[in-house]
């Protein structure tokens, strides 16, 4: 069983917070949720909780992880979309300018490089109200 068709244990947590509109001047307030930041996760806490979950030793997944993305690299560069399994695709997007001739269609005529990145519907659908609760703290003591 992957670890994303488990259960998250846990919530998200957010505040109530007044917003500020330009266009709600004389008008009454309107609020919205806010999310509490957490923390970034490192990566090595990552590998730590991988490492443990799938009882693999830390330096035989560090060496996977580096693999992996040194063959997504190498791929999305030579042009492919790259499909991760349980997480989605990877592809390098580029945007060109419209040229007058032919000839002016060259490298130089690429505006903008990017990578994209599509997650997996698995990946998705953690974000549905099924799967993520929601705990709301008045930390502002906005609520009455």
């Amino acid at each position: 069983m992957s670890i994303l068709s488990q259960r998250p244990k846990g919530a998200i947590k957010m505040y109530p917070e007044k917003v500020k509109l330009h266009y709600l001047d004389g008008r009454p307030e309107k609020y919205r949720l806010h999310e509490v930041k957490q923390r970034p996760i490192k990566e090595k806490d990552v590998i730590a909780y991988a490492s443990q979950v799938a009882c693999v030793p830390k330096s035989a997944l560090i060496m996977a992880q580096g693999a992996l993305f040194d063959a997504i690299k190498y791929f999305c560069v030579n042009g492919h979309a790259v499909q991760v399994p349980y997480l989605g695709t990877f592809s390098v997007q580029l945007n060109c300018e419209v040229t007058e001739t032919a000839a002016e269609a060259n490298e130089y005529s690429v505006k903008q490089r990017r990578i994209r990145f599509f997650p997996k519907a698995e990946l998705k659908n953690m974000c549905s109200r099924d799967n993520i609760r929601i705990d709301i703290e008045d930390i502002l003591g906005l609520k009455k």
